[in-house]
């Protein structure tokens, strides 16, 4: 299913991501604030591409990549696909 955020960010999100137990375990390590589960999370629900387009999306003048913003997308996106299930 295709996914766009109020900020533009548009993308496919395979409709099985969120039906695949190794997600679920990484739901819940971040649930239970292991911040290391986030990166492979990401990579599992959007795959390479469309995280490395995620990150260049909200990527700052600086450089970097705001944690915060990346979640505000992730948020919106799982939001979205729930309403298009």
């Amino acid at each position: 299913m295709t996914v766009k955020t109020t900020t533009g960010f548009e993308c496919e999100i395979d409709k099985t991501a969120m039906n695949d137990m190794e997600v679920l375990d990484l739901v819940v390590r971040i649930d239970e604030g292991d911040a290391l589960a986030y990166s492979p999370f990401l990579t599992k629900l959007l795959g390479k591409e469309n995280k490395a387009r995620l990150y260049d999306h909200v990527r700052a003048e600086d450089g970097r990549v705001p944690i915060e913003a990346v979640a505000t997308e992730v948020g919106e996106i799982l939001e979205l696909a729930g309403e298009k299930k």
